[in-house]
């Protein structure tokens, strides 16, 4: 179902969520009080505005609340994200999600009411660490209670092998799917074989995980 979202701040954040939800096929609000980057997606956003996003005055005459969810992405200046936040949600929108760039900042939009808070520095930094550690992982899920969810491709030493030799659940792995290129094979038989390019979907306990991969 297509639906509608509003993202104040068309920094490198802003304009990433932004551009990625037009294409899941979403109508995408985008602003900004820079006109020269506002400009630069008007052909690529549903609709972009050059406003200050600090003013309630301004905000309000995008009718914020019939959005499905905002998106505050103002960067590294905390005071104009708080000012924003507090302004986003005194206009009554239904969800408001918000970009925090420390704790403080955190604690804050928390405290005046944000639905969801974003980290992607640090949530970046964390997935570069397991990349770096793990050079197999190509991406990862937290569930919590240190269960994740890995993307691994098996590279040459279980190229030609049958899925049964991985023995998996021996270690308390198990495997959710197999992705050949972009199609994903969530069933797929113990005596199928694998290629060098295919990944595996796994999920486990981060040491169960670790081992698999330094196994590789």
């Amino acid at each position: 179902m297509k639906k509608q979202f509003a993202v104040l701040g068309l920094g490198s954040f802003g304009e990433a969520v932004a551009l990625e939800l037009m294409r899941l096929g979403h109508q995408v609000l985008g602003v900004d009080n820079r006109e020269g980057q506002a400009n630069r997606l008007v052909d690529k956003l549903t609709q972009t505005v050059i406003a200050d996003a600090t003013d309630e005055d301004a905000l309000r005459e995008l009718d914020l609340a019939s959005f499905d969810a905002v998106l505050v992405a103002i960067g590294e200046h905390i005071e104009a994200s708080i000012l924003c936040t507090m302004a986003v949600k005194s206009l009554e929108a239904k969800e408001v999600w918000v970009k925090a760039i420390s704790p403080v900042h955190h604690r804050i939009v928390e405290k005046l009411g944000a639905d969801r808070i974003l980290h992607p520095e640090y949530e970046m930094g964390l997935r570069a660490a397991q990349t770096m550690a793990h050079p197999n992982m190509l991406d990862y899920i937290s569930l919590g209670d240190n269960y994740f969810v890995i993307e691994i491709r098996p590279g040459e030493v279980l190229e030609d092998r049958p899925l049964s030799d991985l023995k998996i659940e021996e270690i308390g792995v198990r495997l959710l799917a197999i992705k050949h290129g972009q199609n994903v094979d969530l069933q797929p038989s113990p005596h199928q074989r694998l290629k060098r390019n295919d990944h595996l979907v796994l999920l486990g306990e981060e040491p169960a995980l670790r081992r698999f991969s330094e196994s590789l």
